[in-house]
């Protein structure tokens, strides 16, 4: 019998905005259970980039619904990462590849993993998100036990998130995504920086082309207008911006860079 809580199936994937592929695998579901809630949290991933994914999705997903599923649609081939892997953790689903992102994903937040059957699986599947993911996820949507399609296992493939480095004074971070506003979003905390400065006096924000911020705004409009600002945002992690600009475009921001913070006494 069908399960008529409401819940939400999500797509995080690496696809891109020109590609069919996130369109066809919500035709799959749609042709299994015209009444889906389907939502895109990005497309954008960098190919291939499992940290960013697990980044994008720790910042949204704890906002949908108990039993939401969500598909992770980034490296998943079967051959390369030897099983597909369904995690329940409080109250929702994700599907992918064990290719390192529940590592990422789960690295403080408890877990259930479960491998999925070999019986559903075909190795040379080319597009597992679509003939695979999509009717695991409407199997879970329709309240049925997982344990029906998957045998509970454990992860192989582990992978560490990119930690900022910390010493007497300073912290060096790196970007982890730049948004669609050009926003440069990094790994450095604001309880990590916050730590440091009730030690020292002064900082500094360096990044790009030897620019620097020596201090934190409070929103975005905290700066003349084509000027660069740093400001801590809703998820607690310092963003580099330009009030009314692309900051990623004019300062040469890119996933990966460094940020480095230099604290002064």
């Amino acid at each position: 019998m069908q399960n008529t809580t409401l819940a939400f199936i999500t797509i995080t994937s690496d696809y891109g905005n020109n590609s069919p592929y996130s369109a066809a695998v919500k035709g799959a579901i749609y042709t299994q259970l015209p009444s889906a809630q389907i939502v895109d949290i990005s497309n954008m991933v960098t190919p291939y980039n499992v940290l960013q994914a697990a980044y994008l999705l720790k910042q949204v997903v704890w906002h949908y619904p108990l039993r939401s599923v969500h598909l992770i649609c980034i490296d998943t081939n079967f051959a390369s990462n030897g099983q597909y892997i369904i995690a329940e953790s409080d109250g929702q689903y994700f599907i992918g590849a064990d290719n390192g992102i529940f590592s990422l994903l789960f690295e403080k937040t408890p877990a259930t993993f479960y491998a999925i059957k070999n019986e559903f699986i075909h190795e040379n599947d080319l597009f597992p998100e679509k003939n695979l993911f999509a009717f695991m996820a409407i199997q879970l949507i329709n309240g049925l036990p997982v344990t029906n399609f998957a045998d509970k296992g454990e992860i192989k493939n582990i992978k560490q998130s990119l930690m900022p480095v910390i010493d007497d004074s300073q912290i060096r971070g790196n970007i982890v995504f730049v948004d669609g506003f050009d926003n440069a979003i990094t790994n450095i905390s604001k309880t990590v920086f916050e730590e440091k400065l009730a030690t020292k006096s002064t900082f500094k924000i360096f990044f790009s082309r030897k620019l620097a911020i020596d201090y934190i705004s409070l929103n975005y409009n905290d700066a003349k207008k084509g000027s660069e600002l740093a400001l801590f945002n809703e998820s607690g992690f310092l963003e580099i911006a330009m009030n009314a600009g692309n900051a990623g475009q004019l300062l040469g921001l890119k996933t990966g860079a460094p940020i480095n913070i230099e604290f002064y006494d």
